[in-house]
């Protein structure tokens, strides 16, 4: 089994970085988002049945599939990070990329994310990358990255992309109705160029995840802040 750690803040920044998540939707592309380990295959972490702990979060259960232009397993890498407001997550890099004339090309990414800090639940999901049309055609050519979170969320999903006919948006965030310990997510990178000027590429994804304490955890710090304030009231 592969395992790669990276408990490289402090838990007090940590959740610093929680509660300035809470108010941010993330409209344009961040610039601090930081690395935190060494890439590694995906296909070395199907084939091995690995995982990659970033933080308080574990990513495990990899598969892929990829149909067209679309890179193998072997050319896509996967990074631990953390954004700029402190949440944990995921890089994936390769060369992603569609040429003109024979369909679509597609990838998809599964994988499992199991919060291990008891006192911790996500509840809800950044993306950024580098979706991109290069050239001058002016076919209905795309890129597009788009997140789902079947089982558990049914009604919503996450993306970026860049579109001929419908613009650009390369930093998104969803925010989901309850929170999760566990969280399945399917990436999908789909990518179309529309004719023969034109090709469409992506070469990373970063995906992190907003969380804050469980419910429980929250009850018990207001609790303690009314015991707090009662003290102070009897003396």
């Amino acid at each position: 089994m592969i395992r790669h750690s990276n408990s490289l803040l402090p838990k007090a920044a940590l959740t610093a970085g929680l509660a300035l998540s809470l108010g941010f939707a993330g409209d344009s592309l961040a610039q601090g988002t930081t690395v935190l380990s060494s890439g590694i295959a995906l296909s070395e972490l199907i084939a091995n049945d690995g995982t990659i702990t970033v933080g308080d979060k574990e990513f495990s259960d990899f598969t892929y599939a990829a149909t067209g232009d679309a890179p193998p397993a072997t050319g896509v890498n996967v990074f631990g990070i953390i954004d700029e407001i402190g949440n944990f997550g995921l890089r994936f890099q390769g060369g992603f990329f569609d040429a003109p004339g024979d369909g679509a090309s597609d990838s998809l990414i599964t994988y499992l994310i199991t919060v291990t800090d008891p006192n911790n639940a996500i509840i809800g999901a950044r993306m950024q990358g580098n979706t991109d049309i290069a050239g001058n055609g002016n076919g209905p050519s795309f890129a597009a990255v788009t997140d789902t979170f079947l089982p558990q969320v049914t009604d919503e999903n996450l993306t970026i992309f860049e579109s001929r006919t419908e613009g650009v948006d390369l930093d998104n965030s969803l925010f989901f109705d309850t929170s999760f310990t566990v969280l399945n997510a399917q990436k999908d990178i789909l990518m179309f160029a529309a004719d023969g000027d034109v090709a469409t590429t992506v070469s990373f994804v970063d995906q992190t995840y907003y969380q804050i304490p469980e419910p429980t955890s929250l009850a018990l710090l207001g609790l303690g802040a009314a015991m707090t304030l009662r003290r102070r009231r009897d003396r």
